[in-house]
């Protein structure tokens, strides 16, 4: 079967609407994608994914489903199963099976390494709210627990805002980096920050490249320059290893700071760790702290004199704004910004690294 040229009229042609809605509830499509499902998924896919489908019951789990592709695949030479792994059609369950992936998993990476193609833009907001929505329904419990307990399960991944010589430091630690885009601005793009600038330390369905820790420091720095903050999503592994990445963030894009403004957890999630000491006495109004901060704590004032004299720049800082990610301290040429720690958080796993 042939997907070249393959249009939206094309899969209303090939499969039939119960087929259709058959494999979007497999694959968890939501209803306003359906019209533009051969943007998501070849004709091979939907078939292969509808067949094994039929074969299925619920009494064998995803065991069948693996059973079924190992079957099969010295069938496909031009390795199709690996490309439906690599692409996010299916996925693997906790004892290696193959299973059908949530579409969740699929937007992701098509977001990253394909393109939006023809969508049009209110399918692109559409989308994207359903992924934030998503993103919350499974982040809100985790947040609720830590209210509640004060303390974090050190094998769950948790954001944390870490200043750049702690993010510098953190590579270190790791044994590989490895070099994705960033998946917010993939799917938001409302930015246009750097895209290639996720570093982490394990390799998803092998699609990042493994870097060398030179490059990585090169990058966090450069990131950093263009105003991006260092964000540590870690973890401890069950055999100790250190797991997650550190995200170059913006907070335009960032999924976790729409959460943290969506539930107003601005200091939780990612965790605060710091706060800007400002000195009045030191600055020289250079406008940089202004123009760095991505949350307005640094603002710039202009104060028009009763005499008419030109207007008198002044710079305002609102501590309650500020998320502690240290963009504003390193680029003050005065030294007037100093970050200071906040209480240590039982909730923060970096100072413990």
């Amino acid at each position: 079967m042939s997907d070249k040229n393959t249009t939206v009229d094309d899969i209303a042609d090939i499969f039939s609407r119960e087929q259709i809605d058959t494999f979007s509830a497999i694959m968890n499509v939501p209803d306003f994608i359906l019209p533009w499902l051969s943007r998501f998924f070849e004709p091979r896919e939907i078939a292969f994914i509808l067949e094994l489908s039929q074969q299925h019951s619920a009494d064998t789990g995803g065991q069948y489903f693996s059973e079924r592709i190992q079957k099969n695949e010295s069938n496909r030479p031009d390795n199709f199963l690996i490309r439906c792994y690599r692409r996010g059609v299916i996925s693997l369950d906790d004892d290696g099976n193959y299973i059908p992936a949530d579409f969740h998993v699929r937007y992701e990476l098509w977001a990253l390494f394909e393109s939006w193609q023809d969508l049009p833009g209110e399918i692109k907001d559409r989308l994207n709210q359903w992924e934030l929505a998503s993103f919350v329904d499974r982040k809100k419990p985790h947040i609720d627990a830590f209210k509640k307990s004060g303390h974090r399960d050190k094998h769950l991944i948790w954001p944390e805002y870490v200043l750049l010589d702690e993010a510098l430091a953190l590579i270190q630690k790791v044994p590989h980096v490895y070099l994705w885009p960033c998946n917010c601005r993939a799917m938001m793009q409302r930015c246009k920050k750097p895209d290639f600038v996720c570093l982490r330390f394990s390799n998803n369905r092998n699609l990042g490249w493994e870097i060398s820790k030179e490059r990585a420091r090169n990058i966090l720095l450069e990131a950093h320059k263009k105003g991006l903050m260092q964000s540590a999503e870690v973890g401890i592994a069950p055999d100790g290893s250190l797991g997650g990445a550190i995200c170059n963030c913006c907070s335009d894009c960032c999924y976790p700071v729409q959460l943290a403004d969506y539930l107003n957890e601005t200091m939780l999630y990612p965790l605060s760790r710091y706060v800007a000491q400002w000195r009045a006495d030191k600055c020289s109004v250079c406008e940089r702290c202004a123009g760095r901060c991505p949350f307005k704590a640094f603002t710039l004032s202009k104060q028009i004199s009763e005499s008419g004299k030109p207007a008198e720049k002044q710079i305002r800082f609102n501590a309650d704004l500020c998320r502690g990610c240290g963009l504003c301290s390193t680029t003050c040429p005065d030294e007037a910004i100093s970050m200071k720690p906040l209480d240590p958080s039982p909730l923060s796993l970096v100072q413990d690294i």
